[in-house]
């Protein structure tokens, strides 16, 4: 098919998907030509409608190359697409009338329209490798679509005040918006108001879960633990009961991947801690209507439950100003240093017919010397599954693992079954962290494929687990369930 009966299919599948409408059907044309750099529309009917945009943008970038042009995959294409989009004020005016009908019709057609339009990167996420543990606690996913920030990077990236425009990547002024390395033309965003400031809501285009999300800051400022925080969770699932919400931790090492733009992310998914019960429950002595468990969970997480969201959100406020200035330095337990604080939290809330749920998990960034990259953190023995913060939903046990596993466990799955030889010396660089592994999994003999799969995932959910482990503030069986319980009763709670 010519370049003319690919432009001709696009149009097509932006009538089916996206909305089109005939009368901009036209002017929608003129913008694909623009884009392409052609002059001249010859006559050529549509092809057959495929159900995502991939086929015919890859069609067309076949033509190009073909003829020898120079040009972005990722911005060509995102520019294509916005020529057949609505604008953004007519895509939240659709959205906005279906909300009318119910939360749930509304969200469920915009995240069809996010991934209609290329957005939400559908064919990309499913590559990703996923499964569950053999426990069925943890959920884990190798991640094949997008790339993972490091701590130093993350650092960094606090630290840094940017001038330019737009000030991050997840400002509001990314929608549209193109430079060189970097493009939103077909990003749309849903504004809303969380605890009377302005925000707005925008799918996440690499999505770890179903209809995984972005609840951002119209105001560009940091990542913050506040008597706002819960209430903007609150507010934010008043309106979309079926969504959960949450904010990563807003520091270094315990944080997500952007922590200079205050925001929080959510969806229509349950996630493993969600699901967890209570090893004990507490009554709070001010605030009547509450109920407390501490969560038999790998990490330090508690849910606190009731109906009355602002007992709720008072007594999270209570605990998470108690926790910020916690010391025990027998747990290694340390608030500040210097200037530089460590204690923070993530809060998680949800809505349901008995009334409100919001779950908080206890965060510390501390390094020391035999745990430079953090105490709380990922140790040292498990990096060789991963390395990068445990931000927020990982600390809810759905692990996102780096690409590279897909390789690296590829290659030791052949030494295990014999396939070939394995020798030290022989190792690539990024191999040689699996020396350990390897070794102690070697001893065991030759196995058929079929086992050496088994003893990997067994590898990667064992770390996975320990990861955890690691990252929570009261361990067990080390005198930390006892110092976590007495650190809640002194939050004015009671057995």
């Amino acid at each position: 098919m010519s370049m003319t009966g690919q432009i001709a299919t696009l149009l097509a599948y932006a009538e089916k998907y996206l909305g089109l409408r005939k009368r901009d059907e036209l002017y929608a044309r003129n913008r694909i030509l623009d884009a392409l750099g052609l002059a001249s529309y010859g006559e050529e009917k549509a092809g057959e409608i495929p159900a995502l945009p991939d086929e015919i943008l890859g069609n067309i970038f076949a033509i190009l190359e073909e003829e020898g042009r120079e040009f972005d995959r990722a911005s060509l294409g995102e520019k294509l697409m916005d020529a057949v989009m609505p604008r953004p004020s007519e895509f939240e005016e659709q959205f906005n009338a279906l909300y009318q009908k119910s939360p749930e019709t509304a969200t469920e057609w915009a995240y069809r329209f996010a991934i209609a339009s290329d957005y939400v990167k559908k064919s990309a996420i499913d590559r990703n490798l996923k499964w569950k543990s053999k426990n069925g606690k943890l959920e884990i996913t190798i991640n094949l679509s997008r790339p993972e920030k490091n701590n130093k990077d993350l650092k960094k990236q606090l630290q840094t005040a940017s001038t330019d425009y737009p000030k991050c990547m997840i400002c509001r002024e990314n929608e549209g918006f193109e430079r060189a390395g970097f493009s939103r033309r077909n990003m749309r965003t849903l504004s809303m108001e969380l605890h009377g400031e302005e925000w707005f809501w925008q799918y996440s285009p690499y999505a770890y879960f179903n209809e995984h999300g972005i609840a951002i800051s119209v105001e560009h400022t940091p990542m913050a633990l506040n008597e706002n925080t819960v209430e903007h969770l609150f507010d934010f699932v008043e309106k979309f009961p079926h969504y959960f919400i949450g904010n990563n931790a807003p520091l270094p090492r315990v944080g997500g991947s952007i922590l200079m733009h205050n925001h929080y992310q959510g969806g229509g998914a349950v996630l493993p801690m969600q699901r967890a019960g209570a090893l004990y429950t507490l009554k709070s002595k001010k605030y009547k209507s509450v109920t407390l468990g501490a969560l038999d969970w790998y990490n330090t997480a508690l849910r606190i439950e009731g109906r009355d969201r602002k007992e709720i959100s008072a007594l999270a406020h209570d605990i998470c100003t108690a926790w910020e200035g916690y010391e025990n330095p027998a747990l290694d337990l340390i608030s500040h240093t210097g200037d530089e604080k460590h204690n923070t939290a993530s809060c998680i809330a949800r809505k349901t017919k008995k009334g409100y749920i919001l779950d908080l998990i206890l965060r510390n960034n501390r390094t020391s010397e035999e745990y430079p990259d953090g105490i709380f953190h990922a140790h040292r023995e498990y990096h060789h599954i991963k390395s990068e913060s445990i931000g927020l939903i990982e600390a809810m046990g759905l692990f996102i693992l780096p690409a590279r596993l897909k390789r690296q466990l590829g290659e030791i799955k052949l030494y295990l079954s014999g396939a070939k030889k394995y020798s030290e010396d022989s190792l690539g660089e990024d191999m040689k962290i699996f020396v350990p592994t390897i070794e102690r999994l070697t001893k065991q003999g030759t196995v058929s494929e079929k086992e050496a799969e088994d003893l990997l995932r067994d590898e990667v959910e064992n770390s996975c687990e320990n990861i955890l482990s690691n990252t929570a503030v009261f361990k067990r069986g080390i005198g930390g369930e006892t110092a976590f319980k007495e650190f809640l009763l002194s939050c004015g709670l009671r057995d």
